[in-house]
C-alpha cells in the first residue's frame, strides 16, 4: 500500500468526482505553509514512545490485526503539519524534510513543531471553543474582555503551564473580567445559575454533561457554585465576578459520591471542589484532559464522545444500571496516558511529544479492507477525516494568497481584521467570514466538541468548483511559486506545484494525466492548464482531508 489519494482527475468536471466519490480516497500527503525553519534548537534526547507503543501493539494483536506499516515521510509531514501547528508546509520545508536522511528527523520535527508560535496558536484555538471564548449572544463576554481571555490562553500554552494551576485560577479567582482574565470562565456561560454554572464546570473539567444526571444529582452538585455573583461596574460592559459573603451551609454532592459539608463563613465552596477536582488521587480530571486531547488529534475520543463520560457505575445509585456510557476502547491506553500526563506535570506539550511519537499516530491510513473497521477503532491506522474549518481556509490562502476578510456581525463595535490574518488566530467566536460558518466553525455557545461540523456539503463543493476568486488565485498560485523557486520551475514545474499543493512529489500516472490534459487544450489556452493544476488539486481528497 502505498498511501495516496488518487489525484489524477484534473478537469474541473471531474473534482465533483473527487469530492462526491468520498469512499474512494486513498491517502498521500499534503502541503501549504508550515514548519518552522532554519536554526536547529537544541533538543532533549528522542523519546520513542516504546512504552505506548507496547500498550497499543498488545490490543492491536489481542484483536488480531496485521500490522499497520508507517505512513511515508510526506504523509507524516503533511499530517503533522495540520495537526500541531494548523497549516500545511513550505516547498521549501518539504524539500528539506524529504531530503534529511535522519532516523531522528521525526522526532526533531515534533520538537520544532511543539515550540512554534503556531502550535500556542492552534492549542489556544481548542481551548477557545472549549472555554466559548466569544463576544456576542448567547455568551456576550463583549470584545475586552474575549481579548483579555484570549490573550491569558495563549501565554498559558506558550509557557506550558499545568493545566491543573490553570483550573485552579479559572475556578476560583474574582475580579473584573476585564483585567483578571480567569473571571471570563463563569462569566463565559449563557446560563449563570448556580445549574448552568455546574454544567458548564462538568462539561470542562470533567467531560461529562449534567443533562445525563437526575435532577436532584444536578441541584447538590451545582450548590458548588451556588455563591457565585456578577457585580457591575461603571465601565461600559464590565462585571465584577466575586463570591457572595454572606454566611451559609449547605452538603453538597461531586460526581464520585462524596458529600462536602461547606459552612461558607470558613470556606469559598468553589476552592473545595477545585481542592477535590485537582487532588493527584482524583482519577476525573486527569481522565477527561486525556480523552479530549486524543480527540483534538485523532478527531474522536479513547472514550467518544470526549465530552459525554459518565460518573462510575455504582457511586450514585440512580447511575447504577444505567447507561454507562461512552468506554475506553483500550481501556489500558486511557490509564497510561493518564499516567503520563500526571508524570510530566499535567501539562499538554510532552503528552503531546509522546502521542505524536506513537505508532498510532504515525501509522498509515490504510489497511487490509477487512480489518478496516476494527483497526480504525482501535487506532491501528490514522482516521482519515475533513480538515476544520480554520485550517482548510489557511491552506487555501497558504497556496493561493487569497486570504479571508473577518469582521463582527454585530457593533459592539464593529471589528476588523487585517488581510492576511490567520483563521487559527481569531480570538472571538463571532468574528467569523461566510466560508469559515460554511466549512463548519463552531460558533462556541456551549462548549460542546459535536458544535464544529466538519462534514463536506454541496455549498462547500459549490465553491470549491465555482468560485472566481479561488481559480483566480490558484492562477495567482503558479506565478508566486515559480518566483520562489525560479530554478525549480525551470527544470520540473509539475513537481514545483505538487510540492506547492500536497507537500510531495507527482506520480508517474499524475505526470501523465496533466500531460494528456494539456495535449487535449488548444494551443492558445495551454499557458492556463498550470492554474488549472493547482484548482484541481486544491479540490481533492487530499488537500482537503487530515490523512
Amino acid at each position: 500500500m502505498t498511501g495516496r489519494f488518487p489525484a489524477g482527475a484534473l478537469l474541473p468536471v471531474l473534482f465533483v468526482c473527487c469530492l462526491c466519490c468520498a469512499a474512494a480516497a486513498k491517502p498521500a500527503t499534503g502541503k501549504t505553509s508550515a514548519v518552522p525553519a532554519a536554526a536547529e534548537p537544541a533538543l532533549p534526547v528522542p523519546h520513542p514512545a516504546a512504552e505506548l507503543d507496547e500498550v497499543l501493539r498488545r490490543a492491536w494483536s489481542a484483536a488480531g490485526l496485521s500490522a499497520v506499516p508507517r505512513a511515508s515521510d510526506a504523509v507524516f509531514l503533511r499530517r503533522i503539519c495540520f495537526d500541531v501547528i494548523g497549516r500545511p508546509p513550505t516547498v521549501a520545508e518539504t524539500r528539506r524534510f524529504l531530503s534529511d536522511s535522519s532516523p531522528a528527523k521525526r522526532i526533531r520535527l515534533i520538537d520544532r513543531l511543539l515550540a512554534s508560535p503556531e502550535c500556542d496558536r492552534l492549542l489556544a484555538m481548542r481551548f477557545a471553543d472549549l472555554l466559548r471564548v466569544k463576544s456576542e449572544f448567547p455568551i456576550n463576554l463583549w470584545p475586552n474582555a474575549v481579548q483579555c481571555y484570549h490573550r491569558y490562553l495563549l501565554d498559558a500554552v506558550r509557557r506550558d503551564r499545568p493545566l491543573t494551576e490553570v483550573a485552579r485560577e479559572l475556578l476560583t479567582v474574582d475580579g473584573s473580567n476585564f483585567r483578571v482574565a480567569p473571571a471570563n470562565f463563569f462569566r463565559a456561560s449563557a446560563d449563570r445559575s448556580p445549574k448552568g454554572l455546574g454544567e458548564v464546570v462538568a462539561l470542562t473539567f470533567l467531560g461529562m454533561r449534567t443533562a445525563r444526571w437526575s435532577a436532584a444529582d444536578r441541584e447538590s452538585f451545582a450548590l458548588f457554585f451556588s455563591r457565585i455573583r456578577f457585580k457591575s461596574t461603571d465601565e461600559w460592559k464590565e462585571e465584577i465576578v466575586y463570591n457572595d459573603p454572606q454566611p451559609v451551609r449547605f452538603a453538597a454532592r461531586t460526581p464520585d459520591g462524596r458529600v462536602f459539608k461547606i459552612d461558607t463563613a470558613a470556606a469559598d465552596p468553589r476552592v473545595v471542589f477545585a481542592d477535590w477536582l485537582l487532588d493527584e488521587k482524583n482519577p476525573f480530571f486527569a481522565r477527561a484532559a486525556v480523552n479530549r486531547l486524543w480527540a483534538w488529534i485523532f478527531g474522536r475520543g479513547i472514550a467518544d464522545p470526549a465530552d459525554d463520560l459518565r460518573p462510575p457505575v455504582g457511586f450514585w445509585g440512580k447511575i447504577a444500571g444505567s447507561d454507562p456510557g461512552p468506554q475506553p476502547v483500550i481501556p489500558e491506553l486511557a490509564g497510561f496516558l493518564e499516567t503520563e500526563f500526571r508524570r510530566g506535570g499535567c501539562r499538554i506539550k510532552p503528552l503531546l511529544r509522546t502521542i505524536l511519537d506513537s505508532a498510532a499516530y504515525q501509522a498509515d491510513w490504510n489497511t487490509l479492507p477487512g480489518e478496516r473497521e476494527r483497526a480504525a477503532r482501535l487506532f491501528a491506522v490514522y482516521p482519515v477525516r475533513r480538515l476544520e474549518a480554520e485550517l482548510v481556509i489557511d491552506a487555501v490562502a497558504a497556496v493561493t494568497g487569497e486570504y479571508e476578510r473577518y469582521r463582527s456581525v454585530i457593533p459592539e463595535p464593529f471589528t476588523f481584521l487585517p488581510r492576511g490574518f490567520p483563521a487559527t488566530g481569531i480570538a472571538d467566536g463571532s468574528i467569523s467570514s461566510a466560508n469559515l460558518d460554511n466549512f463548519g466553525r463552531p460558533p462556541r455557545d456551549s462548549g460542546l466538541l459535536g458544535e464544529r461540523n466538519n462534514t463536506i456539503n454541496a455549498k462547500q463543493r459549490l465553491w470549491l468548483m465555482n468560485s472566481g476568486v479561488l481559480y483566480r488565485g490558484c492562477s495567482r498560485a503558479v506565478v508566486e511559486a515559480r518566483r520562489q523557486n525560479p530554478a525549480m520551475w525551470k527544470k520540473d514545474p509539475v513537481g514545483l506545484l505538487y510540492l506547492h499543493v500536497l507537500s510531495r512529489p507527482p506520480t508517474e500516472h499524475d505526470r501523465a494525466v496533466f500531460r494528456k490534459y494539456v495535449a487535449g487544450k488548444p494551443r492558445s489556452r495551454q499557458h492556463a492548464a498550470y492554474g488549472e493544476l493547482v484548482w484541481a488539486l486544491v479540490n481533492t481528497r487530499e488537500f482537503l482531508y487530515h490523512h
